[in-house]
């Protein structure tokens, strides 16, 4: 019987043991804040723009530099001539040998392209479009505090008036 009830407190401990590892890792807020973050779009984006304030891109903006080199070659071909009429008929004449001259020309073109992150720009789009949305908040609260304030001195100045013709004419009764 000893026996027996050594062997059920082993698989009880056993049991309690495996039970306390499922919930620890069941409940792991972390995991959860993970699927969370990774199953919401829009949670993800909010965590990412957090992130991005810390940890801000390494390579927003990449340069691609393109060498070409062109060779532009020109012939021109010179002689010495000379031109007769002879009853109506031109006759030319080439006094030497023509020369040949070969100019070469190389044309360097260099294009620098610049590939800038788009995620950079999609960040300052946000805080503009942020900063926007706040000063038209703010500006619609001014409004509505400034009507408040015009509507509360009007209302002090009709009481004072209404006060001191009240006054006036409690102290004219006999």
């Amino acid at each position: 019987m000893t026996k027996d009830m050594a062997n059920k407190s082993k698989i009880f401990i056993i049991y309690l043991i495996c039970l306390i590892v499922l919930f620890i890792s069941a409940c792991n807020p972390i995991m959860k804040a993970e699927r969370r973050v990774l199953n919401d779009l829009q949670s993800s984006e909010r965590v990412f723009r957090e992130l991005e304030k810390t940890r801000p891109c390494a390579n927003d903006t990449t340069i691609i530099t393109k060498n070409d080199t062109t060779l532009l070659v020109d012939t021109i071909t010179n002689y010495k001539r000379d031109t007769i009429t002879i009853n109506g008929i031109e006759y030319i004449t080439i006094k030497e040998a023509p020369k040949t001259i070969v100019k070469t020309i190389k044309v360097h073109q260099i294009h620098t392209g610049y590939i800038v992150d788009t995620r950079r720009l999609g960040i300052m789009l946000d805080s503009v479009r942020f900063y926007k949305v706040s000063l038209e908040d703010s500006i619609k609260t001014s409004k509505k505090w400034r009507l408040r304030f015009w509507g509360l001195l009007g209302i002090l100045i009709g009481f004072i008036l209404i006060k001191r013709f009240v006054w006036s004419f409690l102290n004219t009764l006999p």
